[in-house]
């Protein structure tokens, strides 16, 4: 499905403010607030969008966010490989990349550098397919609004 420019202003106001009321939305994009539920309610269903809470990691004292590039040893069994990795705990993302590295993913630790530790020293080696890692831990940012993984813990 290809998104229309409707969709787009849509989901443009929703990342600006998730919580924004659909009659709000509907005014701002001269349409009935029906076609504001019924869109969004179509774009859910097929798997294009998502409503998810965010939170702003340097408000966090202690939160940890990298990015872990991995080396693979199995590169036929790449998709699976990574699918693995999408679901350890603290990963809020990754994908399959072309250069230097085969994979790359985002780890929010909100236990700091002891839990970043042993996410790559320990978790990932568990998988038996990673033969080369190299964290990159993130100092500062600007608009990193993140998605917490299952594994995150508490804040």
């Amino acid at each position: 499905m290809v998104l229309d420019a409707l969709d787009n202003e849509i989901i443009h106001l929703l990342t600006e403010d998730g919580r924004m009321p659909m009659g709000e939305m509907a005014k701002k994009l001269n349409v009935t607030a029906p076609t504001i539920r019924s869109r969004i309610k179509n774009l859910e269903e097929k798997g294009l969008f998502k409503v998810s809470g965010l939170v702003d990691p340097r408000r966090h004292q202690g939160m940890i966010t990298a990015i872990v590039a991995m080396s693979i040893q199995s590169k036929g069994q790449m998709d699976q490989i990574m699918d693995k990795i999408s679901q350890l705990p603290n990963v809020a993302w990754a994908g399959v990349v072309a250069g230097r590295y085969d994979i790359i993913a985002e780890v929010v630790c909100v236990g700091g550098k002891d839990e970043l530790y042993t996410f790559t020293t320990e978790t990932i080696l568990k998988l038996g397919n990673v033969v080369r890692s190299e964290t990159f831990i993130i100092m500062k940012s600007r608009q990193n609004w993140l998605r917490l993984p299952e594994g995150a813990g508490n804040i």
